[in-house]
Order: structure tokens, then sequence, then C-alpha cells
């Protein structure tokens, strides 16, 4: 039996996406590089398209199933595993010089996702999740993942693009805010949900989806630690759903989809 503090023997996929992340995060630390506008106020710096770049060569280097990136695409296969990465989640922070920011990486077989490693900017963990097997911290510290909502706190995050629908999910953040039950914070996409993962945060609503890349990962950790993930309505999340909304607690889940119903 594997001891509680001490992760199960990773499968060779997640150990080597964990280093894969470790890599990424050596490379943010060195600095941004130039920074590019995007679209609208989105921004990819040089170190997201080299960390992506590193990430790809290690996981298609090692076990040569499609990688799919946030900056340099690709395309979902028919059949078979396939990565998704995303290289630094939260680039408009890490190109402002806050450390919110993350790195992640998710392995989807069968068409849901199986192994998850995430990289913290902030503190330099990098936390990892197998489907059935719990999530753990595994750098610098090694230990269990647990959901918790002692903190009290709740991430809003992942705002819609068009008129109506930001008004629809403002008039459910007020909702939440009026409410007065928890403070209400925004982080990184990714961050958050490794955030509730951790017991950091009580819970994390993502008003839209900002492309699988960037939800994948955390969406198993959290689950893992024993939080809920679904989407804003209540049905169970998948890689095709819309808006996320995660509960370290079942009644906490419950209080924020009741809110936002």
């Amino acid at each position: 039996m594997t001891p509680e503090g001490a992760p199960p023997l990773l499968r060779p996929e997640t150990a080597a996406a964990a280093d894969a992340v470790a890599q990424a995060l050596r490379r943010a630390a060195a600095g941004t590089g130039t920074v590019h506008a995007k679209q609208g106020r989105d921004v990819v710096t040089d170190t997201d398209l080299g960390a992506e770049d590193l990430i790809r060569e290690a996981l298609f280097g090692q076990f040569g199933w499609p990688v799919i990136g946030e900056e340099r695409g690709g395309a979902i296969p028919v059949a078979g595993p396939y990565w998704l990465v995303d290289p630094i989640c939260g680039t408009r922070n890490y190109a402002s010089g806050i450390p919110l920011y993350a790195v992640n990486v998710a392995l989807v077989e069968d068409g849901v996702v199986t192994t998850a490693a995430v990289g913290d900017g902030s503190t330099g963990m990098i936390a990892v999740a197998e489907r059935d097997r719990g999530a753990w911290s595994v750098r610098p510290s090694r230990k269990r993942l647990r959901s918790d909502d002692a903190s009290a706190t709740v991430d809003l995050g992942a705002w819609p693009r068009s008129p109506a629908t930001r008004a629809h999910a403002g008039r459910r953040a007020a909702a939440l805010i009026e409410a007065d039950l928890w403070d209400v914070r925004s982080f990184s996409t990714t961050l958050s949900l490794a955030y509730v993962a951790a017991g950091r945060l009580a819970g994390c609503i993502l008003f839209r989806t900002p492309g699988v890349v960037h939800t994948a990962a955390g969406s198993l950790l959290v689950a893992e630690a024993g939080g809920t993930v679904t989407d804003i309505d209540g049905r169970a999340w998948t890689l095709a759903s819309g808006p996320m909304l995660c509960g370290a607690t079942p009644r906490l889940h419950q209080d924020l989809l009741r809110l936002m119903g």
C-alpha cells in the first residue's frame, strides 16, 4: 500500500508530463522575452512559444502522440491518445511580472483526461493527477492533494466575450458577491483549478471555457483531489462542455450552483 504522504508509482506518461512542466517553469523563470500582441487584449511572449516547443519535443519524442498546444495548435486525432498543452496559462499576468501563471499538460485517452501535470509559476509546485489514482504534489515536496473549503475564497474567471453572455455572467457574479458567503478573487484559469485541488481555494467558476488546453489538466486535478467538477448547470464536465464550476466539497458546490442558477 502506498503511504499517505507519497504518490503511487506514476505512469511513464505522468512522469514525462511532470518533467516537461518542470522544464517549462525553468524557461519561464528566465524571463518573458519579447511580448507580442495576439488578439484583443491577449498577448503572447517568446517564452510561451519556447516553452511549448520544449514540451512538444519532450512528449512527442517519447511517445509519438499528437500534441495540441495553445500557441502552435494541432489537430485532435480521430482515434488514439493525444496531449493538450498550455505552456503559460495566465500570460497577461506573466507578461506583467505577476507570477500568477501556470504551465499545464494533459493526456487524453478514449475521449477523457487520464493524466495531468500542472506547474505553479509562483511557487514552483508541480502537481500531478491520474484518473482514479488521486492528485499529488510531487515537487518540491511530496504529498497528497485534497480539496478543502476552509479558505472561504472563490475564484471567478474566463469572462465571455459577447455582450449578452458577458452581461449574463455579470449577473451571476453579482449574485455570488451579494450573497457575501465567500471572498471573491480572480487568478489565471489553470492556476485557480490547481488551487482548488490543493485546498487553497474553496471553489472556482469559469464563465466560459477558453479552450480545453486551459482546463483539461486542472479539471482532473480537482476531481482527483476530491472536488466536484461540473458545467455551470450541474452536468458532469467533459472536454465538450463550456463553462465550468468546481467546488471543494459537495455542499459548497451545491451552494454555488444554486447562486448560478
